[in-house]
């Protein structure tokens, strides 16, 4: 587990399994989980961790949502499209607003890597999973432009000055240099077609 601040931690994803980075927010009442990875490893560390616990899906693919069956959860947040593939869970269809050690605000994120994405924003802190990448289909990278232009407006309005992103061996990253590289790449389009390719860039 590695420290970020007074009580935001996490735990590193793997390639062996393949398993995303776990977010933990330390609250008074409860142990806020982004995410529970799909390490067995993970989930026995989680689980030795003597609280009450809270989780929050980044999205629905396995690498994020394998270990929730070995989690005992309290409450699970989930987008619509996640509890398609999680079968319970409380949905989100708006921002949410939670106070304990500090305040919490889960929201839906825009997202042409997965349908139905949420980030957890806490202090200085966003949360944001795979949100912020692209969608691959044939061996091509590809962001839906308009889906890409309403998550650079969400990512905009967050207080949060430090964005935490899965899969990146930074992991945290200013959130005005990740803005900046996602308008970059909105400035390319082409009115004329939906999509906007990065595989070459």
């Amino acid at each position: 587990m590695l420290s970020l601040g007074e009580r935001v931690s996490y735990i590193k994803a793997t390639e062996s399994p393949l398993s995303a980075d776990v977010g933990m927010f330390f609250g008074d009442r409860s142990l806020w989980i982004y995410d529970v990875g799909n390490n067995p490893d993970v989930s026995a560390e989680l689980e030795s961790i003597d609280s009450p616990k809270t989780v929050i899906l980044s999205h629905f693919h396995p690498d994020h949502t394998g270990g929730l069956a070995k989690i005992r959860a309290e409450r699970i947040y989930l987008s619509a499209y996640t509890r398609k593939y999680i079968g319970f869970g409380e949905t989100v269809t708006d921002d949410i607003y939670v106070r304990d050690g500090g305040e919490l605000h889960i929201f839906p994120l825009p997202s042409s890597h997965s349908k139905g994405a949420l980030g957890l924003e806490v202090g200085e802190y966003a949360f944001l999973g795979d949100g912020i990448y692209t969608a691959q289909k044939g061996g091509r990278h590809f962001y839906n432009a308009t889906l890409l232009r309403n998550m650079i407006l969400c990512l905009k309005r967050l207080d949060a000055k430090t964005f935490l992103l899965s899969h990146d061996e930074r992991y945290s990253l200013p959130g005005s240099e990740v803005i900046a590289g996602l308008e970059e790449i909105y400035s390319r389009r082409k009115k004329e077609e939906a999509y906007i390719d990065v595989t070459e860039y």
